[in-house]
């Protein structure tokens, strides 16, 4: 199983972006890097941009937005923190992998500009409480047979 290092910061930031939007759907970006170890620590979130969509039960960034502040925050962490997936929100469910979340974990893994060896996909679930985390571990450039998309354990530092 995958480890994912959240800093306390960031978690506190996703569940007041998910107070702030209840009781339809919000989310955004993951920054951080990938430690020699193979862990995923996000040190940071990026909320969904002004024009982003909530709905009950969906939730379309503001892509121009997350554009920009991805770039931005690249930029001021010395170039040292980068994009390393989406986060969002199942107001009123679990966390699970939906399989729209599934089809959108898969297109992050292969959409090369994003140059990710290994997406990650936060969701924090309301009912029952809990946050959980998933990284898609093939990607069409690495020419491995099967996908695979695998549960990580998440840590709070």
């Amino acid at each position: 199983m995958n480890k994912v290092w959240l800093q306390k910061a960031a978690y506190t930031r996703i569940l007041e972006e998910t107070i702030r939007k209840m009781p339809c759907e919000t989310g955004g970006i993951l920054m951080g890097y990938w430690g020699n170890t193979g862990e995923a620590v996000v040190t940071a979130i990026i909320g969904p941009g002004p024009k982003a969509v909530h709905k009950r039960t969906s939730f379309v960034p503001d892509y121009e937005y997350d554009k920009k502040a991805i770039s931005r925050h690249y930029e001021q962490s010395g170039f040292t923190e980068t994009y390393l997936g989406d986060w969002h929100t199942h107001p009123y469910a679990a966390a699970y992998l939906s399989e729209q979340d599934k089809k959108t974990l898969k297109k992050i893994a292969d959409f090369e500009p994003a140059r990710l060896v290994k997406p990650l996909m936060m969701i924090l679930g309301t009912q029952p409480f809990n946050l959980g985390a998933w990284a898609h571990t093939y990607t069409k450039r690495r020419c491995m047979r099967k996908p695979s998309i695998v549960p990580c354990s998440i840590e709070l530092y």
